[in-house]
C-alpha cells in the first residue's frame, strides 16, 4: 500500500481535497468520511461558501495515527 500512498502522495501533493476525492485517496466511503470530519476526527476546512475541503497532509496524518501493528487485530 506504501507504493499507492507514494504515487497518490505526488498527484495530490500540496492541495485541497473535496469530500469525493478525500474519499477516494484514503479508500473511504464518503459518507464514513464525512461522519469523522463532522465529528472532529478528521480536520477539515469549510469555506464560507462552498464544500468541505481536506488538506493531503491531515489526511495522512489521520492515517499514520490510525495504523494498528500487524497481528493485533483478531477477526
Amino acid at each position: 500500500m506504501k507504493e499507492t500512498k507514494e504515487a497518490d502522495q505526488g498527484k495530490y501533493k500540496d492541495k485541497m481535497l473535496s469530500l469525493k476525492e478525500a474519499a477516494q485517496y484514503i479508500r473511504m466511503g464518503k459518507s464514513t468520511l464525512y461522519q469523522c470530519a463532522n465529528s472532529g476526527k478528521i480536520r477539515c476546512y469549510k469555506p464560507p461558501v462552498g464544500q468541505i475541503l481536506f488538506n493531503v497532509e491531515d489526511l495522512d496524518a489521520w492515517l499514520d495515527m490510525s495504523e494498528i501493528p500487524a497481528g493485533t487485530v483478531k477477526g
